[in-house]
């Protein structure tokens, strides 16, 4: 009998010593897939790609961060793949805003965002309206008179549908009540392929996005949309010094499904927070580093419901027929 209890306190402490030893594991055990819900070659993407090896470092032991392409729907297929991952520290994404929050005012989307948690705002990149530079179109007051004499005589390529460029879109509606034919693509990279080939009149694209194209010299930006100018995107006008109150960025940080075990969230935020103050890390992005912003999890969220009301004032007032 003695021995019968001993046997079964022996397999009892075994088998709590190897759930013990698995939750410890993490994150050595398997690979943690970072989500990217847009197509290669866009900011979420090259961001994420940069980044990984040095949240692995922070993170230490064996971490190992997959970056995964789930391009369409303007970032709803990889916020909704990441909503039903299990939260258990393996999953994380990609956020942006205005997709992330913008998605859910035009349908009923596979994903809720009350049930993704922010773990960090990351970047704050300005808007630009480009264009190539043979284009007879050197201002906003040039798209304005065009689209005035011809509407929607000027295609815009975007990110997608409820993305910065088609807000961005809306925004120019809204202050003009020109509007343009707006051209959904699945990422940024796209939009900037189809401009420098002559299949679009003009896109919309971050700041960061413009520089790491090389400023090249196929093409021109017309305006950034930010309150003031930004130094590092150049000896670019905003929309609001050439009379249109238009500003428009782009949010871009990390978020991971509800229920993410404190413990690994905190280890997470942290190595996004260090990652991201790391002096080689800002020396290896060294056009998008001046677009860090970081802010923790909790302040972006506390945000998101103001940035929203804004972007649903430009939904509906673009419903509204003249």
């Amino acid at each position: 009998m003695k021995s019968s209890i001993r046997l079964l306190l022996s397999i009892g402490f075994a088998l709590c010593a190897v759930s013990s030893g698995a939750h410890a594991a993490w994150p050595d055990d398997k690979p943690i897939e970072v989500i990217v819900g847009y197509a290669p070659g866009g900011a979420n993407d090259l961001m994420a790609r940069v980044m990984a090896p040095f949240m692995e470092k922070l993170l230490g032991g064996k971490a190992k961060l997959i970056v995964v392409n789930r391009p369409g729907a303007s970032g709803e297929i990889g916020w909704t793949a990441l909503q039903r991952a299990a939260p258990d520290g393996y999953t994380l994404a990609l956020i942006s805003t205005p997709s992330f929050l913008t998605n859910t005012l035009q349908r009923k989307t596979q994903y809720d965002p009350a049930q993704i948690v922010p773990l960090a705002r990351i970047m704050d990149d300005p808007a630009l309206f480009i264009t190539i530079a043979a284009s007879p179109l050197n201002s906003l007051a040039d798209v304005v008179r065009k689209l005035k004499a011809s509407p929607e005589g000027i295609s815009m390529g975007t990110s997608g549908i409820a993305t910065n460029g088609h807000m961005a879109a809306l925004a120019l509606l809204a202050a003009t009540g020109a509007k343009v034919n707006d051209v959904p693509f699945k990422g940024s990279g796209e939009a900037r392929t189809a401009l420098a080939g002559g299949h679009i009149d003009m896109a919309v694209m971050g700041g960061t996005e413009f520089l790491q194209a090389g400023r090249m010299k196929e093409l021109k930006a017309l305006a950034q949309l930010a309150p003031t100018r930004h130094a590092f995107i150049g000896d670019i006008p905003t929309a609001r010094e050439q009379g249109l109150d238009i500003v428009i960025s782009s949010e871009r940080g990390f978020g991971v499904p509800r229920g993410l075990p404190p413990d690994v969230q905190s280890r997470l935020e942290k190595a996004i927070e260090e990652t991201l103050r790391d002096p080689e890390f800002l020396k290896r992005v060294s056009i998008e580093a001046n677009a860090v912003a970081y802010q923790t999890g909790a302040e972006w969220a506390k945000r998101m419901p103001e940035e929203k009301r804004k972007f649903e004032t430009l939904w509906k007032a673009a419903l509204v027929k003249p």
